[in-house]
């Protein structure tokens, strides 16, 4: 009985190491996806949060600027300046600066798309962007309260909007690993405010 249970307990110890290694072999991988699926989440999390700020800063600006000329360049201009490292403004496609609605309804805009180059008109802030459309002119932005002396279709101060378009490129090989396929994801970041009013 007595050999037995040492026999046993021999054969335990044989089996030992060999079954650590399977064991650990089957819970290594997936541990290592979790810790890369977590890294690659802070990644994520932490553009989103900066294409949102520069959203925010930037529509701010527009309210503030309201019919200055050049709005659109400085607008474009915080934008730039908003966006910093970790995330990579090079990444950013395009930008819209829009007349909107309570509703939040798009009733003309202007779009940009990060080629090129554009100035102010004194040439002090220069920017990478072309203008690919002008639907929603400078000139034509309500401050007045009344809408005296504004563009048809104004009825009062209006709502501006700008949105950003940022492709993300992904920074582990989480893709890879979980078997993802196709293009990586695209933030659309808007904010709208009223533009200042001057009278």
């Amino acid at each position: 009985m007595r050999n037995h249970k040492r026999a046993t307990a021999t054969q335990r110890r044989r089996r030992g190491p060999g079954q650590a290694m399977v064991e650990f072999a089957l819970v290594i991988l997936p541990f290592m996806v979790l810790v890369v699926a977590i890294a690659e989440f802070a990644f994520l999390l932490t553009v989103k949060t900066g294409i949102t700020y520069a959203s925010q800063d930037a529509t701010q600006l527009a309210a503030e600027l309201g019919g200055t000329p050049d709005a659109d360049v400085y607008i474009l201009a915080q934008i730039e300046k908003d966006v910093q490292t970790p995330v990579d403004k090079t990444k950013i496609t395009g930008v819209t600066i829009f007349w909107t609605d309570l509703n939040g309804a798009n009733k003309g805009a202007n779009t940009f798309t990060r080629t090129g180059t554009m100035q102010n008109e004194a040439k002090t802030v220069t920017v990478p962007y072309t203008q690919a459309s002008n639907n929603y002119p400078v000139s034509d932005r309500c401050t007045v309260i009344l809408a005296t002396g504004c563009a048809p279709g104004h009825t009062g101060v209006d709502w501006i909007g700008v949105t950003i378009t940022y492709t993300y490129q992904w920074v582990t090989p989480l893709p890879s690993l979980i078997g993802l396929s196709g293009s990586p994801p695209v933030f659309v970041e808007t904010n709208t405010s009223r533009l200042e009013p001057q009278q």
